[in-house]
């Protein structure tokens, strides 16, 4: 493919990738309602989900190999869970039970986000990274149509065009979540914080319960 149609493709792509149920059910789940910075939920993602992608497929491209398939389901799984428990976080947050999994922390007029589990927090004391939000995108990464995505890298003529593919489809990727994660915030805001968490919760927990069902027949 051309330079510019791999720009074209990357930035359509990567779009489209980002609209993904999945991918909307998670972001949707980690969204508060009461950020300063909501964009930063689904840029965060974004950011975690396009690095294993790139690093993944620039490799492939190098070495001419593909990511095995049962890798892939393995990784569907743990993100259906993942969405599942993210979704029944949110139906506690929506009864008005707020669990302690992400800390915030006000410092020189602006708050900064940790994802904590035990004593281990993910995100420096300076960081503009939703950390929840960056991990689970990194699952994505290497989930379902992620692994589509590093096969059609892979699938690139040469180093030229997968980076051109890439960096588009990170670009449009980032942008489109950023988007979603702020009108999905602004709705919040408008259309009542409590009902629309209890809906990102259901949808959160069928859209993973799903996919766990889904991949584990695959898997057996």
């Amino acid at each position: 493919m051309a330079l510019a149609s791999a720009l074209v493709a990357g930035g359509v792509i990567g779009v489209r990738h980002a609209l993904e149920t999945d991918h909307l059910a998670a972001v949707a789940t980690m969204v508060e309602g009461d950020s300063d910075r909501p964009g930063i939920v689904g840029a965060s993602w974004g950011v975690g989900h396009s690095i294993p992608i790139a690093v993944i497929g620039l490799a492939f491209v190098a070495l001419g190999i593909q990511l095995p398939e049962s890798v892939t389901k393995l990784f569907e799984i743990v993100v259906g869970a993942v969405l599942v428990l993210l979704g029944a976080r949110m139906l506690f947050r929506a009864a008005g039970i707020d669990l302690p999994t992400v800390r915030a922390h006000g410092h020189e007029n602006r708050r900064h986000r940790h994802l904590s589990i035990g004593g281990i927090s993910l995100g420096a004391d300076h960081s503009h990274v939703h950390g929840e939000s960056f991990a689970v995108g990194v699952l994505h990464g290497f989930a379902g149509s992620g692994a589509l995505v590093i096969a059609m890298v892979s699938a690139a003529p040469a180093m030229g065009q997968a980076i051109a593919f890439l960096g588009a489809f990170a670009l449009l990727t980032i942008a489109t979540m950023a988007t979603v994660s702020l009108l999905w915030d602004r709705s919040m805001e408008v259309g009542g914080t409590r009902v629309l968490r209890a809906v990102a919760g259901v949808v959160g927990i069928a859209v993973g319960g799903m996919l766990v069902v889904e991949q584990v027949g695959v898997v057996v």
